[in-house]
């Protein structure tokens, strides 16, 4: 039997808390994640290259406590439903029209979204923000200080112009 979603009391929920710490984890997470992508990035760069110089017969590098190997497992990626709708659309186009239907109704339906963020001229004080590292990382206070004006707070400032709201599709 599946679970029933458990009512929400909309009345004992501090609005105030909840926006601010949504927006605070957003402007934090966001950036931590966009540093991340650009280093995981240029992995994906490094790892096509390390494949083509150890195709290549390249010998590894002596002095470094690092390594590479080419390695050959079994395709573990299932065979994607996309896949399988375009396959069966080509074959049985007939039979086919109700499940095209179906997904073009899906494709023109309408998205709700909530939009949060920051008001123009305004923000939340690097306090707030360091204890939102602290609260939510679980990490000292030092560090979220160190990585809060040493990292984050810097990279906000150069973002200032790009400014606005966060939508994060709900429906």
């Amino acid at each position: 039997m599946p679970k029933k979603k458990k009512e929400i009391n909309v009345d004992a929920l501090d609005f105030k808390i909840i926006l601010e710490e949504a927006v605070a984890c957003s402007r934090l997470g966001r950036i931590i994640a966009s540093y991340g992508a650009t280093l995981t990035g240029r992995e994906k760069q490094n790892a096509n290259f390390i494949y083509l110089l150890l195709k290549a017969g390249k010998e590894l590098p002596r002095k470094t406590p690092t390594t590479a190997s080419i390695s050959t497992d079994k395709k573990k990626k299932k065979y994607g439903y996309e896949k399988a709708v375009k396959w069966f659309a080509e074959k049985y186009p007939k039979e086919a029209e109700a499940l095209l239907a179906k997904i073009k109704e899906e494709y023109d339906e309408t998205e709700t979204a909530v939009l949060y963020g920051v008001q123009k001229g305004k923000d939340l004080s690097d306090e707030y923000y360091i204890k939102i590292l602290i609260d939510i990382l679980r990490i000292p206070e030092q560090d979220a200080a160190v990585m809060y004006h040493g990292t984050i707070k810097p990279q906000i400032q150069r973002m200032e112009e790009k400014k606005g709201l966060v939508k994060l599709v709900i429906k």
